[in-house]
Formats: C-alpha cells, structure tokens, sequence
C-alpha cells in the first residue's frame, strides 16, 4: 500500500513540477488560457476526472480492520486530496506572483507587492496557474463524483449535532463528545465552508477564463477578478488554519494516514468510536 501511495504522489508531484517547468521554459511566451487546444485541456480535465471519480465512487472498497491496523484512505483518496492540495498550492504560488487586487497602474493595493509586471514575468506564471487549474479540477471533481457515487452524504456533511456539540461544545467549551465518526466532527464543520469558498472561486475563476474565449463585459469581469481575488484569501487563510489545527491538536495518526492509508486499531476505538462501530459491521466505505 505504502509503495502505490508514495508512486501516487510522486506521479502528481512529477506532473505539476513538468507544468512548471514548461511554463518558465517552452511555453514561457505562449499564454495557455488564449489557447484553443489548452482551453479544451480544461474542459478534458473536469470530465476525466467526474469519470474516473464516479468509476472510483461505484467500485470502492469497504474500509476494514487488518489486525491492528484500519483502512482510512483507499487510493482514489490520495488522488483527489493530493491533487487539489498541490493545485492548490501552486495556485496561491502563481496568484502571488501575478498579485492580488491590481489595479490599472500594475500595483496591488494589497500588502503583498506585484512580482509579475512585464509580460515576459506575466505569461510564464499565468502558465503555471494553468497547470495548477487543471490538477485542481480534475482532483476537485474526481472527489465530487466519487462523494455522489459513494452516497456516503453524512462522510462530510455535518449534522447540527456535530457543528454544535462536535465542534464547538468539544474545542470551546471543553465538553465531551463520543461520537465521531471516519472524520472528526471539526473536520467536517471546517469542510462545508471550505468548499463553498472553493465553489466561488472556481465559479469566479470560470468567468475570467471565459474572457479567453468570448469577449464579456468589461464590468463582470472586473467583479470577476475582484471575488476571485478575495476568495483566494481566504482559501490561504483556511489552508494556514488547517495546517495550524494539525500543529496545535497534535492529530498526527489522521495526519499519518494520509502518507500510509491506515490508522491503529485502538486510536480507532478510542478517538473514532462511531466509524470503529461501522467498521465492525462491514457498512463503511473508504
């Protein structure tokens, strides 16, 4: 297991580092989003990664006991966590570079300066937001066709019990909670956000991509940009959070399991209590 989770992440790390090097090197003149063939690459990207997602969602495994050890991640996991996460990261890379709320003059009227300014500096990290889009969108909807087909709706959504008593009752008023299931009930009250927030910025996203292709009106695409850029802050803030809670916490056997897969039996029972109860049962998919 060990082994295809490291091939895995050596795959995606391999494939976003040739984006990168192409976009400082080949295709450092040619910008991807003006192109015909790269625009569809987008669009082939989504669909490949909704086929795959739902093939994966249909003929998953069930997660199981392994003497002391418990199946938490099966391999489509890795995918659409790593994928997203180093798409995203290469997004951030690339939306700091470019810079955050430009004005006409060139300048940011954010803290963070504007490195690109030329278009010999501006192309090749326009290219890398490129590549770093398509690992998101083909991660991001590998893992929302895999969710629909698994039809596992309360993996991630939270109940009122798990945002109220879960979340803030166990981290802020220091109360009990037994019922967690696969993922902490925090987890999933940290996860409707984040994705509504991704949501935005990949709606507000389109509509600037769409400009490549269709001249649209100058305004909505100024909004475009606006919502794009304020949303992408706070993706940065989420991730620095979920980095920090990882830290703070000290969670490190969830943390663990998305490098082998797996997590102890005992840490399970103890800290999983729900999921461990489903797990017994046969009725949990990973």
């Amino acid at each position: 297991m060990l082994k295809k989770i490291l091939l895995v992440l050596f795959v995606l790390v391999a494939a976003l580092g040739v984006g990168i090097g192409l976009s400082y090197t080949a295709l450092k003149a040619n910008p991807l989003f003006d192109s015909r063939v790269a625009q569809w690459g987008l669009l082939i990207a989504t669909v490949v990664g909704i086929a795959l997602g739902a093939a994966r969602g249909l003929l998953k495994k069930k997660s199981e006991i392994q003497g002391e050890l418990v199946t938490r991640h099966g391999m489509g996991s890795f995918i659409s966590h790593w994928g997203t996460a180093l798409g995203i990261f290469a997004a951030i890379f690339s939306g700091i570079v470019l810079g955050f709320f430009v004005t006409n003059n060139g300048n940011s009227i954010w803290f963070i300066p504007v490195f690109a300014k030329t278009t010999t500096q501006v192309t090749p990290a326009l290219n890398v937001h490129y590549f770093s889009v398509v690992m998101i969108l083909f991660s991001a909807f590998f893992f929302v066709a895999d969710y629909i087909a698994t039809r596992d709706w309360t993996l991630l959504v939270p109940s009122i019990r798990d945002v109220i008593h879960g979340f803030i009752g166990k981290y802020f008023l220091r109360r009990k909670w037994n019922e967690d299931e696969k993922y902490l009930a925090s987890q999933k009250s940290a996860a409707m956000p984040y994705m509504a927030i991704g949501l935005v910025v990949l709606i507000s996203g389109a509509v600037k991509t769409a400009n490549h292709i269709w001249v649209l009106n100058t305004s909505l695409v100024g909004w475009a940009t606006v919502v794009h850029d304020v949303f992408m802050v706070f993706i940065i803030f989420f991730t620095l959070v979920h980095v920090c809670i990882i830290v703070l916490l000290g969670d490190w056997p969830a943390f663990r399991s998305w490098f082998t897969g797996t997590m102890s039996k005992k840490f399970v029972e103890h800290h999983h209590p729900v999921w461990f109860d489903n797990l017994t049962t046969r009725t949990n998919k990973s």
